[in-house]
């Protein structure tokens, strides 16, 4: 199967796609910036592939194409970050294959190539994945690595489904992808910043205030710059910052701190600590389990083992450590992902022990 290039708004216009589910992967750079930036969409409608280059396609013509479309991907939330970004909106019906694969036993982080080559005996290429996407024009190995990310997708799709429906976990499927497509909507509306830094457990009070304030200016800063947030300011610069009692450009120079982030931000950083200072602190993170609490999260782990050996998955699908952690904690308020399909064959045996 040869591919169709596209890099006009004109082809997509013109492209209709028969009625059923769109193949669908993408490459994206994120190496140096806040955002993902989508190079490339690979689109295989059942008749044929498109290899859509979005520096020539506009966001609302690509959009309008994905939009009602239930998408199959694999391992797709990265992919949903980028797609949200690109078209505004971020793609309702997902149907991820790694998480089917998961679901019918196979490992949880199992890759697109290891799936194609343990389903149809096909072994791909991976020399290209870590070029630049959007410097143009690709190279005949991007082109053919872009093909054959979403060639095969369609059959390995129509087995791991039949095997789905075999074992009656179509159902599952659908929340956790549903789940999925929840998890990358909510990371796109922000959240509290302070708890992507690495250590911010240790603090509490004035400092925890001042961390949270601080994490809220980076995380602004990083999105208005386009900048990974250890671009901005090292986790470990900010936890130490956190607890410094008196700030000055000198302690910012002593901290290793570049002369022009200090001369361009280092007194609103300075300011916006102390402010925090002066807010109310957030609730801090969860205290280390207790001797006996640990002993419980064993307990519980050894029952979802024999569990998942009886219906053949691996553990770590059924349920994961901190959803155990946080069962311990607080018996009455069950974890989120346990209350769907999870809640008879795991959740009651759970708070049976409990």
């Amino acid at each position: 199967m040869s591919y169709i290039w596209c890099d006009k708004d004109e082809q997509i216009q013109d492209w209709a796609p028969p009625a059923g589910p769109l193949y669908l992967d993408t490459e994206f750079m994120r190496d140096r910036t806040y955002w993902p930036r989508l190079a490339l969409v690979q689109a295989h409608d059942g008749d044929a592939i498109r290899l859509i280059d979005t520096t020539g396609v506009s966001a609302p013509v690509l959009g309008a194409v994905l939009t009602d479309r239930c998408l199959v991907m694999h391992s797709c939330s990265e992919d949903l970050e980028a797609l949200q970004y690109f078209t505004g909106e971020c793609p309702e019906h997902i149907e991820d294959t790694q998480i089917a694969a998961a679901l019918v036993g196979e490992d949880m982080q199992m890759s697109y190539q290891r799936l194609v080559e343990q389903q149809l005996g096909v072994a791909l290429p991976k020399g290209a994945t870590r070029t630049d996407w959007l410097r143009r024009p690709l190279s005949a190995e991007q082109l053919s690595y872009a093909e054959d990310d979403v060639k095969y997708l369609p059959e390995v799709t129509g087995r791991l489904r039949e095997r789905l429906r075999a074992l009656g976990r179509e159902a599952w499927w659908r929340e956790e992808c549903d789940r999925l497509v929840a998890d990358v909507r909510r990371r796109g509306q922000g959240g509290e910043p302070w708890h992507a830094v690495k250590g911010a457990g240790v603090l509490q009070g004035e400092e925890l205030a001042a961390l949270a304030a601080l994490a809220r200016w980076r995380e602004e800063t990083a999105r208005q710059r386009d900048l990974p947030r250890s671009f901005v300011l090292k986790d470990p610069v900010m936890l130490e910052l956190s607890q410094r009692r008196r700030l000055d450009r000198s302690t910012l120079q002593s901290l290793g701190l570049h002369p022009k982030l200090i001369q361009r931000d280092g007194e609103r950083i300075i300011a916006c600590l102390e402010q925090g200072r002066r807010e109310t602190p957030p609730r801090p993170l969860p205290e280390p389990l207790a001797r006996s609490q640990r002993d419980q999260v064993k307990q519980l782990r050894d029952r979802v083992t024999a569990v998942a050996n009886d219906l053949g998955l691996q553990p770590e699908v059924l349920v994961r450590r901190r959803w155990l952690e946080a069962l311990v904690r607080d018996p009455e308020s069950l974890p989120e992902p346990l209350r769907g399909w999870r809640r008879e064959p795991v959740a009651e045996p759970l708070l049976e022990m409990l």
